[in-house]
């Protein structure tokens, strides 16, 4: 399996399932708010968000909905309904995230706005395609490429191709697919926007490694890495090191495979990146046993073990 990050698969035609939806998103109220505004409690969530700070930036941006359905502000609801279900997209909760889209939706088709209405169509796209509403997410992304391609976000235009692309390959699409992803690819390099120019390298790495042409992948992969390190993205670097780290692996490129776990392992703990550091302790416990240094492989799996028992526990632990 491709890290969540790395691979958005999966489509949409934007009409939504045949289940009828639940009630809107349910807020809270609380009285010391009430003077403020409901665009002031966006600001204050995204300065939350921002910090990472979930449980309050979610508090405050249900405030702000809580606030601009009392004024019946439609468009300020829309918003903080968005910022709800990307918070509700990071923390998994994807059904969440969904309910929330699908009421923001209609109220941005009717407005003016259509850099906020193509975001929306953007992250319903990605949502729709982790629940496996596939028709649904194709249609998200397609509307979103319109409407970027209208209001020259190029930005946002890239950004949706890739997921389109992606979409596309992992539906069987291969050509369109991959076509795509090399627009995507060739129209950053264009406007030397090296973090685009990274998230479409990636997804035509992961693209091929689905596709079966590992060594396609591989040099992808590897152009990846060098734009991670230009970019200082130990988050991509880490799980890059790891993918290939599991090609070298599989091609009895041993050393090779076990210098890249341990950088991918590194990371993970600068990054304080408990799953990460996990998988690439699993890893690293597959690659000692292979190379007959069975004491390293053990040391390595009870690490990665004890990881997966304290996350085991946290987890549990918030229910």
């Amino acid at each position: 399996m491709i890290a969540a990050w790395l691979l958005l698969l999966v489509p949409l035609s934007y009409q939504g399932p045949a289940w009828s939806l639940p009630h809107p998103v349910p807020v809270q109220q609380v009285s010391s708010a009430k003077t403020l505004t409901g665009d002031e409690l966006l600001r204050i969530g995204e300065i939350h968000d921002h910090q990472h700070h979930f449980p309050e930036t979610m508090t405050y941006y249900q405030l702000a909905l809580f606030t601009f359905r009392e004024h019946k502000q439609a468009r300020g609801a829309a918003t903080a309904l968005v910022k709800i279900a990307q918070v509700y997209e990071r923390q998994g909760k994807i059904h969440e995230a969904y309910v929330a889209l699908q009421e923001a939706l209609p109220i941005f088709a009717r407005s003016s706005d259509r850099t906020a209405h193509a975001g929306a169509l953007l992250i319903m796209g990605r949502v729709s395609s982790r629940l496996g509403y596939l028709e649904n997410a194709r249609a998200s992304f397609s509307q979103a490429v319109t409407l970027f391609d209208r209001v020259k976000d190029r930005h946002g235009w890239n950004e949706t191709l890739v997921q389109l692309g992606l979409l596309d390959v992992g539906d069987g699409l291969t050509e369109p697919g991959l076509s795509l992803l090399q627009q995507a690819w060739k129209d950053a390099r264009t406007r030397r926007d090296r973090g685009q120019q990274l998230a479409a390298v990636v997804a035509l790495g992961n693209a091929h490694w689905l596709l079966d042409q590992v060594e396609a992948a591989r040099l992808f992969y590897d152009e990846g890495l060098h734009l991670a390190d230009v970019e200082g993205n130990m988050t991509i670097e880490a799980a890059l090191r790891l993918r290939l780290a599991q090609l070298d692996g599989a091609d009895e490129r041993l050393p090779e495979a076990i210098e890249l776990g341990k950088r991918a392992l590194f990371l993970s703990q600068t990054l304080r990146d408990a799953a990460t550091e996990a998988t690439a302790l699993s890893l690293l416990a597959d690659l000692y046993r292979k190379m007959g240094q069975s004491a390293e492989a053990e040391e390595s799996k009870q690490r990665a073990l004890s990881i997966y028992r304290n996350r085991q526990i946290l987890v549990h632990g918030a229910r």
